[in-house]
C-alpha cells in the first residue's frame, strides 16, 4: 500500500506528463491550425468530458459530493446566485487559455513551461487585496526573488523578450486571477457546480477569437485536438486527486518534475536546447515558489494549533 503523500506525489507526476503530451500536440499543430481555433475546440470538447462527471449518478466524493449523493439535472441547472464571479472567472480562463496556447505554440516548450510557474507568485500578490490574506515578509521576498527569476528568463540579454514570452506571462497572471476567484467561490459553491460554468464559459468565451482564424480540420487535425482535450482533462483530473490524497507542501515540488518532461519533449520532438537562462531563471522561480508554499504550510499548521486565530507573523 502506497502512502497517500506517495500517491499525491505520483498523481502530480502524472499531471507532467499528460501536461507535456498535450502541450506537444498543441505545438505540432502549430502552422495547420491556429492556437485560438485549438483553444476554442478544446473547450468545446472539453464540455463534452466533463458533462457525464457532472451530471452523472454516481458522484465520487473529489467533486465535492458525500457518497451516495446524486445530482438532478434540474437542480445543477439552477442560477447561481454568484454567477457573475463565475461568470468573470470562465472568462479569465478562457484569455488564459488562449494566451497559454499562442505561446506553446510560438516558443520552446521548457522557457514556456518556466514563465508558466510564476503563477504561485501572482496569486500571492492577489491574495492580499482579494482575499484579504496577510502575507509575511518572508513570503514577499520569496515572491520578489522569484520575480528576479523571470527577469533572468525574459530579460533582455534572454533573447527572450519578446511578444510571445509577454503573453506567456500575461496567460500566468490570468490564471492566478482565475484561482483566486475561484477560491472565493469554493467557500459556498460545489466543485462541479464551479466545473461546470467554468467548463461552458470558457467555451463560449473562446469562440469570437475562433472564429476570425476558422478553417475546417481535416479528421486527423480533428483526432490530434481531441487528444489534446483528452490530456487536458486528465491534467486537471491528477491535480485534484494529487492535492485530494496528499499534503500540498508534500506534493508541490514534484509539479516542477515537469520541466524535465517538457525539456526533454522539446529536445527529441522539435530539436530544442534549453537556454541556460531558462535553466537559471527557473530554479529561482521553483526555489521561491517551494519556498512560498512551504511557509503557506506551516502557517495553516500553526493556526491550527492556536486557540485564537489572529494575525500571523508568517
Amino acid at each position: 500500500m502506497l502512502s497517500n503523500n506517495l500517491r499525491g506525489a505520483l498523481w502530480i507526476t502524472l499531471s507532467g506528463v499528460v501536461a507535456t503530451v498535450m502541450s506537444s500536440g498543441i505545438k505540432s499543430l502549430d502552422g495547420e491550425i491556429q492556437s485560438m481555433q485549438i483553444a476554442f475546440m478544446r473547450c468545446a470538447l472539453g464540455v463534452l468530458f466533463v458533462l457525464p462527471l457532472v451530471f452523472g449518478r454516481h458522484i465520487r466524493e473529489n467533486m465535492g459530493l458525500p457518497p451516495g449523493e446524486t445530482i438532478s439535472l434540474r437542480s445543477r441547472m439552477h442560477l447561481s446566485p454568484r454567477w457573475p464571479l463565475h461568470v468573470i472567472r470562465g472568462l479569465l480562463a478562457a484569455a488564459a487559455i488562449n494566451c497559454g496556447y499562442y505561446a506553446i505554440s510560438q516558443m520552446p516548450l521548457a522557457t514556456v513551461t518556466v514563465i508558466f510557474f510564476t503563477a504561485p507568485l501572482f496569486v500571492t500578490f492577489l491574495a492580499v487585496p482579494f482575499l484579504g490574506e496577510q502575507v509575511g515578509w518572508r513570503r514577499w521576498c520569496a515572491t520578489g526573488v522569484g520575480f528576479c527569476g523571470t527577469l533572468i528568463v525574459m530579460g533582455p540579454g534572454s533573447g527572450q523578450f519578446e511578444l510571445p514570452a509577454l503573453v506567456a506571462l500575461g496567460s500566468s497572471l490570468l490564471f492566478a486571477c482565475a484561482l483566486v476567484i475561484g477560491k472565493k467561490l469554493s467557500t459556498t459553491e460545489a466543485p462541479s457546480t464551479m466545473l461546470l460554468y467554468t467548463t461552458c464559459i470558457t467555451a463560449l468565451g473562446s469562440l469570437p477569437l475562433a472564429l476570425t482564424v476558422w478553417i475546417t480540420p481535416s479528421w486527423e487535425q480533428m483526432g490530434f485536438i481531441a487528444l489534446i482535450t483528452f490530456f487536458a482533462t486528465g491534467r486537471t483530473y491528477s491535480d485534484i486527486r494529487a492535492y485530494a490524497v496528499g499534503e500540498a507542501s508534500f506534493v508541490a515540488p514534484f509539479t516542477y518534475v515537469r520541466l524535465i518532461f517538457m525539456s526533454l519533449a522539446g529536445f527529441f520532438f522539435f530539436a530544442e536546447v534549453p537556454q541556460p537562462t531558462a535553466l537559471l531563471g527557473g530554479g529561482v522561480i521553483i526555489a521561491s515558489a517551494l519556498y512560498i508554499a512551504r511557509r503557506e504550510a506551516a502557517r495553516k499548521r500553526a493556526l491550527s494549533r492556536r486557540p485564537f486565530v489572529g494575525p500571523s507573523p508568517d
